[in-house]
């Protein structure tokens, strides 16, 4: 009996430290990079956006108490943005190509299904 308690015991602490460090560690540049572009690139921020260069500034720490308006718990992400995007001007009926080099902030979190996406 005290050899099923102990597995159980060793089972639960290897499961609290699985949870406790897949939140401890940010998601890596390519996973952050990979993210943001995704996000820019579906028209949220501009429409057909050709990112040249995402350069992470700042990796903060885990938000695990996101605020009552957010979804996610989240890592939040300074990056710098360069490149080029198409916007519509106010009272204009043709988009033009505007230039982007910017830095913004982003929030990363996982998915249902463990895909990683940005959003601001």
């Amino acid at each position: 009996m005290r050899k099923k308690q102990k597995l159980c015991a060793t089972f639960a602490v290897c499961v609290i430290l699985a949870l406790v460090s897949s939140c401890s560690r940010p998601p890596s540049d390519d996973t952050i990079q990979s993210a943001i572009s995704d996000y820019l690139k579906h028209g949220v921020w501009c429409a057909n956006a050709q990112i040249e260069l995402i350069e992470i500034k700042q990796i903060g720490k885990f938000n695990d108490q996101p605020r009552w308006w957010e979804e996610h718990k989240y890592w939040p992400v300074k990056a710098r943005i360069k490149g080029t995007c198409e916007k519509w001007p106010l009272l204009s009926t043709k988009r033009i190509t505007k230039a982007i080099d910017q830095d913004d902030d982003f929030k990363l979190y996982q998915d249902n299904y463990g895909n990683w996406k940005a959003y601001q």
